[in-house]
């Protein structure tokens, strides 16, 4: 029997509603407590009430639903999880925001230590998530690695902001051939994030990174847009970002190897950015927010190719900022020293600044062998705010 109330342990009848597998349907607005990880199966639509809000008990110190397979030996496929809102219920977890995210890398990745991970799926064929809420997680709201056809659309991400490292949409690789669509909310970390390699608390798997769209990405005062991540040898190719929307801390979109193992290969190719309509946030943090990545990211520009990124074909386009009272010397695109492009093409790029506000707009030290620029505006416009 399911209670819904919040109140008494709801775990064993959504598993075994779970492990019916085929269609399984939880209709009944409530709040389920969950206080081990549910296992959903291949073949398997897991189809919630909007009310349905799945909440992580307290002290359980586990991801809330995760595949079958996810430690490995064997694959999964056709999952589908539609609805509902999944809540990590991160303040009464026993744990310190600063803490973790200064000692997240004491201890590598382990399936059976807890990182803070939401929803987690790994070795699987054909999932998607859609139409559903994640809630203030401890760390990443979802995380898909070693993926083959994996969808995240219609997510709407309500974080509280006390902890650090809470991604949004994480993709580890091996991963090809994802739609990543349509998320809006603020997390305190990348909303997305593709990932060749990642750091050791959330290394499940690693590997090449291929053929992903990610579309309309929606957040205020959010920490940062889209990051994608290349190093280990394994390469990011092509992968379109169209449409970030907002003001963000840190960046809208970056391209980089975050100094993980900057001496292997270092490879994107046929990156498209587009339709980047960003600004620098000027929202201050609440209190109780995790701040200790908020150092001078007033430095952060809207869209940074760093140090170090070697890349065959890119283009940016259609890129518009206002800024209309943030104090920033962040540029609207920043492409470092030692970064290199085979091939760059930057068109319809235009930045205003309100009366009084001076934000830079165009930087480049990076090694380019063939440029095409069409319609790019490198000197901001100021006007009247009024």
């Amino acid at each position: 029997m399911l209670y819904g109330d919040g109140k008494h342990d709801d775990t064993e009848d959504l598993q075994s509603m779970l492990d019916e597998c085929g269609i399984v349907m939880l209709l009944k607005p409530g709040i389920y407590l969950v206080s081990r990880t549910l296992i959903i199966h291949s073949n398997t639509r897991f189809v919630l009430s909007p009310g349905a809000h799945l909440l992580a008990a307290p002290y359980s110190k586990c991801a809330l639903i995760e595949n079958e397979h996810f430690r490995g030996e064997g694959r999964d496929c056709n999952i589908e999880i539609i609805g509902g809102i999944f809540d990590g219920n991160c303040d009464n977890m026993g744990l310190d925001g600063e803490y973790e995210a200064i000692h997240r890398l004491d201890d590598p990745y382990s399936p059976d230590l807890f990182k803070g991970k939401l929803m987690r799926f790994a070795h699987v064929d054909n999932i998607a998530l859609e139409k559903l809420t994640v809630k203030d997680p401890v760390s990443y709201g979802i995380q898909i690695a070693d993926a083959v056809g994996f969808v995240t659309r219609d997510i709407h991400f309500d974080y509280n902001w006390h902890f650090g490292t809470t991604d949004g949409v994480h993709i580890n690789g091996p991963a090809c051939d994802g739609v990543i669509e349509n998320l809006h909310g603020t997390t305190n970390d990348d909303m997305v994030s593709l990932t060749t390699i990642d750091e050791s608390h959330a290394e499940v798997t690693a590997g090449e990174i291929s053929n992903v769209y990610i579309h309309n990405v929606s957040a205020h005062n959010g920490y940062s847009g889209v990051r994608l991540l290349a190093v280990g040898n394994y390469d990011l190719k092509n992968v379109t970002v169209s449409g970030v929307y907002g003001d963000f801390r840190h960046n809208a979109v970056l391209v980089s190897h975050h100094k993980m193992r900057p001496d292997t290969r270092i490879w994107f190719d046929n990156i498209i950015i587009e339709h980047i309509h960003a600004s620098k946030s000027c929202t201050p943090l609440g209190d109780g927010c995790f701040r200790y990545w908020e150092r001078e990211c007033y430095r952060g520009p809207i869209i940074w190719f760093e140090s170090g990124v070697h890349v065959g074909s890119a283009v940016i386009r259609d890129v518009t900022r206002h800024e209309e009272s943030t104090v920033t010397c962040g540029y609207l695109v920043q492409l470092d020293k030692n970064a290199t492009f085979d091939r760059l093409t930057v068109e319809n790029v235009y930045q205003t600044n309100a009366e009084g506000v001076n934000a830079p707009v165009w930087y480049n030290e990076a090694t380019v062998r063939e440029y095409i620029e069409r319609d790019v505006n490198k000197t901001a416009m100021k006007q009247s705010k009024a």
